[in-house]
């Protein structure tokens, strides 16, 4: 029986190059071509579909049939050029082997990513793409070579390291302003490797509020960030420019063009329990801060809220300027990972900084993970309801929306089925760290919008 197979599987390869269709007229001419060199045999249709179908491997409606040492060697060569480049896109491939490729009968991407699929099953195969195992990805091969390699890099210099990756690729992944940044070089930099002078900045913002109260509006030349400029001379000014509103200016100020306009918060006077100028002293000047001298400057909630933005706090009592501190952003995003699994989950809930990176000088707390997540994480956000000294607060990941705080609890509340009464959800909220005080008029809330959504859910089935 073998050699009868054999026999169909060699007139087909001998006659169907391009891959043959399991229809009347390719299995017709097989039956013709067999019956030519095999008189006296016979075979029927059905034995032939059975042999295309169990020995062929298909794609687009055609069945391919490559030799056995053919397949082997093509197997060999994907293997080692994924051992050392780790993603490859078949359309890359394909056009660098395509003579290879063509003397085997392989005509397009599809058909190379199907018999590769159907022969070998080490790595992980993808539509596009095949990768060495599932967790590698192309993003996170590039943000290594950045963290790795030169400051910048170029579209050509991430192809030296991943040949088999079409630039379009690396572009779409560069043109995420949020993590790269263009250069007056025409390379890019990454944004985790910009460097501030935060001293300098939180002078600029006084002069900002100063001619935001006098004239309406400030202008560049109204305030100085040289030094700033100095520090990233790769980085167009503009964008730099962009990056300091958005990380340090857009809680105070809304910008036009050049120009910025409106404070949106109120500057403090004699009246005001904060004494911003004294704050602006304390957090700027010295390189360590504890919270006993902050609180001269006002009370526990203001002063917290305002150093939160300016330094990291690494412990309960100290506060740290944040040129001083270098994360490892990514790093620390996987950690969490395991933590938050796609969902709301208390401050409280990451009971463990085993798998988390060293951050140089400094031990790992929920104090310096709030501060972490406040203004560097990537994946997640922490949101509270407001600033303290109780580790209090939810983790979620960015990829969620969420109004306010609000918002926050109430998912919390339906994700872990918590008995919709006024005692289970004050409980649960206090009790797993989401506030620290109990307020029967927001788990009345909470309770009247989960109830709203648990009537919706049949119709949402339904639909």
């Amino acid at each position: 029986m073998q050699a009868l197979i054999e026999k169909i599987i060699d007139i087909i390869r001998e006659n169907f190059p391009n891959g043959i269709r399991n229809d009347y007229i390719d299995t017709n001419k097989i039956l013709r071509l067999y019956s030519s060199n095999h008189a006296d045999e016979n075979i029927s249709r059905e034995f032939v579909t059975s042999v295309i179908h169990v020995n062929g491997i298909e794609s687009s409606g055609r069945f391919y049939f490559l030799t056995e040492n053919d397949t082997k060697n093509l197997i060999k060569r994907f293997g080692e050029s994924l051992e050392r480049h780790a993603i490859i896109y078949y359309s890359v491939f394909y056009k660098k082997y395509s003579d290879i490729f063509s003397r085997m009968n392989i005509f397009s991407p599809e058909v190379l990513k199907k018999i590769l699929q159907t022969n070998d099953s080490r790595h992980r195969y993808f539509e596009d793409f095949c990768s060495a195992n599932i967790m590698i990805r192309l993003e996170n091969e590039v943000a290594r070579f950045f963290k790795t390699t030169n400051k910048t890099l170029s579209i050509e210099d991430l192809q030296k390291n991943l040949p088999f990756v079409p630039p379009e690729k690396f572009l779409s992944i560069v043109s995420d302003t949020k993590k790269y940044l263009s250069t007056s070089t025409g390379k890019y930099i990454s944004v985790a490797k910009i460097q501030f002078d935060e001293e300098e900045i939180f002078a600029a913002k006084k002069k900002i509020f100063f001619h935001i109260d006098k004239k309406g509006c400030a202008e560049p030349a109204d305030y100085n960030l040289t030094s700033n400029f100095a520090l990233n001379p790769e980085v167009a000014p503009k964008d730099l420019l962009n990056m300091i509103h958005e990380k340090y200016f857009a809680d105070s100020f809304t910008k036009s063009g050049k120009k910025f306009f409106g404070r949106k918060t109120v500057q403090p006077n004699v009246k005001q329990d904060l004494d911003e100028d004294k704050l602006m002293k304390l957090l700027t000047r010295q390189d360590e801060t504890d919270l006993d001298t902050l609180l001269s400057a006002g009370d526990m909630t203001t002063v917290l809220s305002n150093a939160l933005k300016i330094t990291v706090r690494v412990s309960e009592k100290i506060f740290v300027k944040a040129s001083r501190i270098k994360f490892d952003i990514d790093e620390i995003d996987a950690a969490l990972t395991p933590f938050v699994q796609e969902k709301v989950i208390p401050l409280k809930a990451v009971t463990s900084f085993s798998d988390f990176p060293p951050v140089e000088g400094y031990s790992w707390n929920l104090f310096l993970l709030e501060s972490f997540l406040r203004r560097y994480s990537r994946q997640y956000r922490f949101m509270t309801q407001c600033a303290g000294n109780a580790n209090i607060g939810a983790i979620y990941p960015r990829s969620m929306n969420f109004k306010d705080y609000f918002e926050v609890q109430l998912a919390a509340v339906v994700n872990a089925n918590v008995p919709l009464e006024k005692v289970a959800v004050r409980n649960f909220l206090s009790e797993q760290g989401y506030r620290v005080k109990h307020f029967d008029d927001v788990c009345e809330r909470i309770i009247s919008r989960a109830l709203i959504q648990r009537q919706r859910q049949p119709d949402s089935k339904s639909d």
